[in-house]
């Protein structure tokens, strides 16, 4: 029987860095990862996220970029033409909080961990093709972000406005609704702060429906993720409708600072409304309670509501808080008056920032009118309620009830009551009560058709 040790020493020691140096340099000199543009060839693109050059590579990069190199070589072996490049996301945040740190300048210390990632990579043995490689920060990039730039303006498509946005102090620069993670920034777990800042701003809403439309066209896409897709365009059918503001004699507010309007997909639950809501952030809040008894309780609200981030308020699964405006509104269908509340459940990213409030049909309402003893008005019947109704000896046209004693909103499709002449009609999204409703609003001048996004 072969004792294998007898034969260690003529098995050559790996010798790594003899080894891979060499055939590193074989394939740098061969250019071997280069596209080799064959049209006979099926093609096949492979591309990873860029890295941000704010240190050397770790080994999440190192996992991440390990994957994608081996789909690029197995799609190389099995014949296809592959285009596999490389590149840095160099201009932006982290690489300047980065130099900041290290106190020295952005370019230097960008450019310096560019050379060391490159170095890291080429020890790996990811194959590149070096010479498609792109770096974010450099001027023959960027120019051409400047230029699509100059297009979009002048097509219409960019513009400046003022908006309350959530502005970090440590890392000193603006984060998205998800970049707030438990009411601190993502990055550095500093709580952020709103702030009005005037911006640039994409109209990309103008493309909302194209981009919907073109989900059809991606053939081989999983369904899961075109309906991610689809949900994140988010379009909602529906109407704007005008609520004059008035004070608590019901004398309205003159001028275009006396109305506010509304988006609602369901404007067949306006007889449901029994009062209004304002985001926080809702422009001209200030201007409705200043000077007044509940300017105070008001601020409050929209204070802690910063700590916050948009994302858990709109969820709707946090306790909710509110404050009484001392203002009310006009509800356009009935002349009845409405007391207007501020509350943190209310984001201005949804159409004006102002809500119409049917607690019958909404859980987040439901909830809120509770906590603060607030009618809940039943305007929809589904058929077992209905049919309960008319056991019961009462009509559709008889019902009536000013408040309810459920446990929880109701599912708002069914048939319409205590909604004046549009009682008995069918209620739901598209519906015939829903028609007929946005119907008169155009014809009185207070509501109109609109699609959101």
């Amino acid at each position: 029987m072969c004792d294998c040790t007898d034969h260690k020493d003529e098995i050559p020691a790996y010798d790594a860095q003899a080894i891979e140096s060499k055939w590193m340099k074989a394939w740098e000199d061969s250019n071997l990862f280069a596209v080799d543009t064959d049209d006979s060839k099926p093609k096949k693109y492979v591309l990873e996220m860029f890295p941000y050059p704010s240190g050397d590579l770790h080994m999440g990069h190192a996992r991440n970029y390990t994957i994608g190199d081996a789909m690029a070589r197995q799609a190389r072996m099995r014949g296809f033409d592959v285009l596999h490049p490389i590149g840095f996301d160099a201009f932006g945040l982290p690489a300047e909080n980065a130099a900041i740190k290290h106190n020295t300048q952005a370019a230097a210390w960008t450019y310096k961990n560019m050379d060391q990632a490159l170095a890291t990579m080429k020890r790996m043995g990811f194959s590149y093709d070096l010479d498609r490689m792109v770096k974010t920060c450099s001027p023959d990039y960027y120019r051409w972000g400047q230029w699509i730039f100059e297009k979009m303006w002048e097509k219409g498509l960019v513009y400046r406005k003022k908006n309350p946005v959530n502005w970090c102090p440590t890392c000193k620069t603006v984060l998205a609704n998800e970049q707030v993670t438990e009411g601190k920034c993502w990055r550095c777990g500093t709580e952020p702060e709103k702030r009005d800042l005037e911006q640039w701003y994409y109209k990309i809403t103008e493309y909302s429906q194209e981009l919907l439309d073109d989900l059809e066209k991606l053939p081989g896409w999983p369904e899961r993720v075109k309906q991610m897709q689809a949900n994140w365009i988010g379009r909602s059918e529906g109407a704007e409708v005008d609520f004059t503001l008035c004070d608590k004699d019901g004398e309205p507010i003159e001028g275009d600072e006396g109305k506010i309007t509304v988006f609602t997909t369901r404007a067949d639950t306006l007889f449901g409304v029994s009062f209004f809501v304002l985001a926080p952030e809702y422009a001209g809040l200030h201007e409705l309670v200043e000077g007044t008894e509940y300017e105070e309780a008001v601020t409050k609200i929209v204070e802690d509501s910063k700590h916050i981030s948009a994302v858990e308020r709109a969820q709707g699964t946090l306790e909710k808080h509110g404050a009484f405006t001392g203002r009310y509104v006009v509800n356009p269908v009935n002349g009845e008056k409405v007391p207007v509340w501020v509350a943190d459940y209310v984001v201005a990213d949804y159409g004006t920032g102002a809500v119409m409030a049917v607690p019958c049909g909404d859980q987040r309402d439901f909830e809120f009118a509770r906590k603060y003893d607030l009618p809940i008005v039943p305007i929809i019947l589904d058929d077992d309620d209905r049919a309960a109704v008319e056991a019961s000896g009462e009509t559709i046209d008889t019902f009536h009830a000013e408040t309810v004693d459920w446990d929880c909103a109701h599912a708002a499709e069914g048939t319409l009551v205590q909604s004046g002449k549009y009682t008995g009609m069918r209620g739901g999204k598209h519906s015939e009560g829903e028609a007929a409703i946005v119907a008169d609003l155009e014809a009185m001048g207070c509501g109109r058709r609109k699609v959101e996004f």
